[in-house]
């Protein structure tokens, strides 16, 4: 347990890039969400009627932004961090696991600052001029329950994903993450058109808890996946 928390607090000797970025990233959307919102108000849009209001619920920006830098910042925290590690005496697993601890203070960090951010929408009537960029359908339209535990599992998803081909390249090298990219897209593929043809049906019984079972078991998946490369790799 010793050696797990010591990795995990090597990935915080880099606040800038683990807590800066993820910040940084929110506040650029939300001043974006607000240019937008000014100008379809400009165009002649009423920003009290209800049309709009369901028509800005629609704005994702906050959900869609932040996956790539996650997944990168996965990746990373992976491949650059375990040689260091090894050389200060942690153990492969104290490095899979603390990686992991690290990446759920992250879920938890950006969790906080996306409900401070929707709670000061709510409390200002969205910002004063109608911006909806905390309060939309993707993240509970309001809800600071649905918001809290949908960003921490979708944080940590992405996280753990990017581990997962960090541990790739460093297992199998450069082309072991483009292999495994296209089997899992070809797989993503035939799962497509095997259920395609039941969406309708399967989305009206899908569940926000059905939802965040299939996010838990994607991120456990892919820490096995972390952990089973990083078993015999040689650092590099």
């Amino acid at each position: 347990m010793n050696r797990t928390l010591k990795v995990a607090r090597l990935h915080l000797n880099k606040p800038m890039s683990m807590l800066g970025v993820p910040a940084q990233i929110l506040v650029f959307v939300l001043i974006v969400s607000a240019i937008i919102s000014f100008a379809l108000q400009r165009a002649g849009l009423d920003p009290n009627s209800p049309e709009y209001a369901v028509g800005a619920r629609g704005n994702a920006g906050m959900v869609w932004s932040l996956p790539g830098f996650l997944i990168y910042y996965g990746v990373q925290a992976v491949a650059t961090t375990l040689p260091f590690a090894l050389a200060l005496g942690a153990t492969r697993r104290a490095h899979v696991l603390g990686t992991a601890l690290a990446n759920l203070l992250l879920s938890a960090y950006v969790a906080v600052i996306m409900l401070v951010l929707l709670w000061l929408e709510l409390a200002t009537d969205h910002w004063f001029f109608g911006v909806y960029a905390l309060d939309n359908y993707a993240l509970g339209s309001g809800d600071p329950w649905t918001l809290v535990i949908t960003v921490f599992i979708g944080v940590f998803v992405c996280t753990s994903i990017g581990g997962a081909f960090g541990a790739v390249w460093v297992r199998y090298g450069g082309k072991g993450p483009t292999v495994v990219a296209i089997v899992l897209g070809l797989v993503l593929a035939v799962l497509i058109l095997i259920f395609v043809p039941q969406a309708a049906e399967i989305i009206a019984a899908t569940t926000p808890t059905m939802l965040a079972g299939v996010g838990i078991g994607i991120a456990l998946v892919a820490l096995l996946g972390t952990w089973a490369c990083m078993r015999r790799t040689a650092v590099r």
